[in-house]
């Protein structure tokens, strides 16, 4: 029996790439989903004026400059420090940066985009 069995199907898929495969099948069911989502507004309701674009691209850039402040706050504060503690703190800093920027391109597509 493993005669017939080719030389690249006889080894066993590790764990992580069971889990890419489970991820690419969720991805690949949920992608009808995304285009149900823009569909549940009228089609009348879709213009907006350039005031309503100017205040979301704002409020984007406002989250983008805020997660911006944590690096270069945590690089000041940390001036008088050893050069391996300063980067290590820098590096930790960058969690909040990505934490905020997430939440602006979240609060940009949940109250701008997805909005009728």
């Amino acid at each position: 029996m493993d005669e017939a069995t080719p030389a690249s199907n006889r080894h066993t898929r590790s764990p992580c790439t069971r889990g890419f495969a489970r991820l690419g099948i969720a991805t690949a069911s949920a992608w009808p989903l995304l285009a149900a989502a823009t569909t549940q507004c009228p089609p009348g309701s879709t213009d907006k004026n350039g005031l309503f674009w100017a205040v979301a691209f704002t409020v984007l850039g406002l989250f983008l400059l805020l997660g911006l402040v944590a690096p270069v706050m945590a690089i000041r504060f940390t001036r008088a420090r050893k050069t391996v503690a300063r980067v290590l703190l820098t590096l930790a800093a960058c969690v909040p940066m990505l934490a905020v920027w997430l939440l602006g391109l979240f609060v940009f597509g949940r109250v701008f985009i997805m909005s009728c």
